[in-house]
């Protein structure tokens, strides 16, 4: 009872000074909600050469509707060759409404999934850049062949319901596209970013792996209920393909939302269907046999664990959710006798449900009609998972150890000769959850170690070109919760997580590049919620995030602190010594 008394004070004392989701706050008040990765725009030199408004689009009640959609016809005054092309999605929020998933396609091939931000003030806005220069073919496509443009379909997705909540979404998707040299040579922000950096010039021809006619129906997207759900389209790709990378896009919804907090239960231990343990793998297969998969980061959405964390400063990917690339190329020879085959999507140990989709990149051979291709080696073993976990009724804990090796390799013989690729990948997971005080406190820690080497061979010796990525993804998280007046439930909760990324690139036995990527997030806060509601009535949080990216060529570093939804300091520096005072 004690103990009880003090939360209740606590919460009597700061409740004129945090936030409300049932406040009604001045309707002049307005909040930009910000998200502190490597801006596109600091590559270029110059303005763009030209943007394009390619849809605008309010979303009120669209909760099971189909897309917005637009034709949208590229301008004769912004020909082809463009060296950066961004996307920029300006979102504004009328009024209080829940976090959402959006995404936006081009002719049915994805370009970004984002999750907004929990709008707590009417005139919340933000604003979200991402380098789309990858999907060059898309837009180039469009221009059409002697001058003469087609016309292509912009859709944009995002379910929102105003049956509880009032707010509305006006979204705005603009191109720019830009002309003139640029600083940087990446392609932006990824979680897995081999592809890109392996394959350098974007490729020739970008293949959609979603649903048909998503415009017309539930979205391109694929859901996955299970872990034995998995969908797959048909594609048939040209002869001449001498390098293919499939790109995953994916989220999680329902019973899977917070998937890496979720512990492992049997019904024995009083455990629901759900509580399978945080382990997750998004993968894909070709004609049913396995082609490669990642461990997803662990995104936070804007309306987990605590909301007032993440306003204003979004959670690490939250803005643009990662893709995962998958390097195809050793499968060639099953793909290139130029009729239709199964690319298929999963996720393993998935609960109801997550959004699949995915971008097939072919590089062809524009000297040759066709090419011919073969494979040298395809090791996959599955990930050897161990699981173990005590209970006791509602306290206990639970661990899961994950970890594996795949190597596939495969030639392929074209006018550039005859090259080997071979992709290797080793992981490392682990997943820890505990318990205590009869389920009151909780206690996540999980660690994702990821390294994949891609190398390129001609002739079997001479090593033309090398990728190495390592990635590592810690995330802790504490919970507890206790019992206040009236039935209302008072939580407290910490986090940290970060996402760690080194890509060391190598050319003809010539290091070209090395980038390090460090973005981290500490956060803690409280709530109170009222018996059997979902949205909090009073909250507070303060969140601290650095991000810090290095490569040969440029430096970024950006530091933000928040306080009660109030940005405190925000840091942003281009100097390199900056950037390595603060990695000392």
């Amino acid at each position: 009872m004690q103990n009880l008394l003090i939360l209740l004070i606590f919460t009597v004392t700061f409740a004129s000074t945090a936030s409300s989701l049932l406040q009604i706050p001045a309707a002049n008040v307005t909040l930009e909600h910000l998200d502190p990765t490597l801006p596109p725009s600091l590559t270029t030199k110059t303005p763009p050469k030209c943007s394009v408004l390619v849809l605008h689009h309010v979303f009120a009640n669209t909760a099971g509707e189909p897309p917005a959609v637009s034709n949208y016809t590229h301008p004769p005054e912004c020909p082809f060759p463009w060296p950066r092309v961004v996307l920029e999605l300006s979102i504004s929020a009328s009024d209080v409404q829940k976090d959402r998933i959006a995404a936006v396609w081009l002719d049915g091939a994805e370009l970004l999934r984002t999750a907004t931000p929990v709008p707590m003030v009417p005139g919340t806005f933000w604003k979200v850049q991402k380098d789309v220069t990858r999907y060059t073919a898309l837009f180039r496509r469009l221009c059409g062949s002697s001058g003469i443009a087609t016309t292509g379909i912009v859709s944009m997705m995002l379910e929102n319901s105003n049956a509880t909540l009032p707010g509305v979404f006006a979204a705005n998707v603009t191109l720019h596209f830009y002309r003139g040299p640029l600083s940087g040579k990446r392609f932006g922000y990824v979680v897995h970013a081999t592809a890109k950096d392996l394959y350098r010039r974007p490729a020739d021809i970008i293949l959609p792996v979603s649903q048909d006619n998503g415009e017309c129906g539930a979205g391109f997207w694929f859901r996955v209920e299970n872990d034995t759900d998995i969908p797959a389209a048909a594609v048939a790709i040209p002869r001449n393909t001498q390098r293919a990378v499939l790109e995953i896009f994916a989220s999680y919804h329902g019973h899977d939302e917070s998937w890496y907090a979720n512990p492992l239960r049997s019904a024995y231990d009083g455990g629901g269907s759900f509580t399978n343990g945080g382990f997750r793998q998004i993968y894909a297969t070709v004609d049913g046999q396995f082609a490669g998969g990642h461990i997803p980061f662990p995104v936070i959405y804007p309306g987990s664990i605590n909301p007032y964390f993440w306003s204003p400063v979004a959670a690490i990917g939250a803005f643009n959710l990662p893709t995962y690339d998958l390097d195809l190329t050793p499968f060639l020879s099953y793909l290139l006798d130029g009729q239709p085959h199964e690319i298929g999507l999963g996720v393993r140990d998935s609960q109801p449900y997550w959004l699949l989709a995915g971008n097939l990149h072919l590089w062809v051979d524009e000297w040759s009609d066709m090419v011919s291709a073969g494979v040298v080696e395809m090791r996959a073993p599955p990930l050897k998972v161990n699981r173990h976990a005590e209970w006791r009724n509602s306290d206990g804990g639970s661990e899961i150890n994950a970890e594996g090796l795949v190597r596939f390799s495969g030639w392929v013989s074209s006018s550039e000769g005859n090259m080997t690729t071979t992709v290797r990948q080793k992981v490392k997971f682990r997943s820890q959850v505990e318990v205590q005080n009869r389920g009151a406190v909780s206690q996540v820690e999980m660690t994702n170690k990821e390294r994949t080497s891609i190398a390129v061979l001609k002739n079997g010796q001479q090593t033309i070109s090398r990728v190495q990525v390592f990635v590592e993804a810690p995330l802790q998280l504490q919970t507890s919760r206790v019992k206040a007046m009236g039935g209302a439930l008072f939580e407290k909760a910490r986090v940290s997580h970060q996402l760690q990324e080194v890509v060391n690139l190598n050319e003809n036995g010539q290091a070209l590049e090395l980038s390090v990527l460090m973005d981290k997030q500490e956060a803690e806060g409280s709530l109170l919620k009222r018996d059997g509601q979902s949205q909090p009535v009073w909250g507070s949080g303060s969140s601290r995030s650095s991000y810090k990216y290095r490569d040969r060529n440029s430096c970024y570093l950006r530091t933000l602190t928040a306080v009660e939804g109030i940005v405190k300091a925000d840091l942003m520096s281009a100097s390199c010594a900056s950037t390595e005072m603060a990695e000392a």
